[in-house]
């Protein structure tokens, strides 16, 4: 276990304060839950994420659309990504996701581009796709996004609807 060297006082209430360097580090926002381990006689605290629990599930999900669909299909939460079905997988499974996207998600509107566009997934590279990028809501709360990309053809009306589609799902699915 790495130490930070900061030391925290228990409050009346019971409360503690988690540094802003150590929420900073971990990409926890104002708002956003953390879950509660205890390992032997430590408590551990995680960034809580209800899309992190069925990778399985999503994998399976993915692959299914995919073989209808036949572009590139990702599933992300608010931090990483979750499952991605094509020639993308290795490229992009369990990296962090771009400050663009993040921002897409919290404004919980659905954004496409059916000519290529500029799109950044990661932080690393922008790719120029056709795409459809749809929040996942749960309980009212933006966890995450279903995209779905194109390299060679446009994005039709469809495709955005299979994407907006897959992103209502999954908010049911996890509520």
């Amino acid at each position: 276990m790495k130490t930070t060297g900061v030391v925290r006082r228990i409050d009346d209430l019971g409360r503690i304060v988690i540094p802003k360097e150590i929420r900073k580090t971990l990409r926890i926002k104002d708002g956003e839950s953390v879950e509660i381990f205890l390992n032997s006689d430590n408590i551990v605290l995680k960034k809580y994420s209800p899309l992190q629990g069925l990778p399985s599930f999503y994998k399976d999900y993915v692959e299914s659309i995919y073989s209808e669909i036949g572009n590139n299909i990702i599933i992300v939460d608010r931090d990483k990504i979750v499952a991605v079905s094509g020639d993308l997988k290795k490229k992009y499974l369990n990296k962090n996701i771009s400050s663009e996207l993040d921002e897409i998600i919290q404004n919980r509107t659905i954004v496409s581009s059916k000519t290529k566009n500029k799109v950044s997934i990661i932080n690393e590279k922008a790719e120029d796709a056709s795409y459809v990028i749809a929040p996942i809501i749960t309980n009212g709360d933006a966890v995450g996004a279903v995209i779905i990309l194109s390299f060679e053809e446009v994005i039709d009306e469809f495709i955005i609807k299979t994407g907006t589609i897959a992103a209502k799902f999954l908010g049911k699915y996890i509520e």
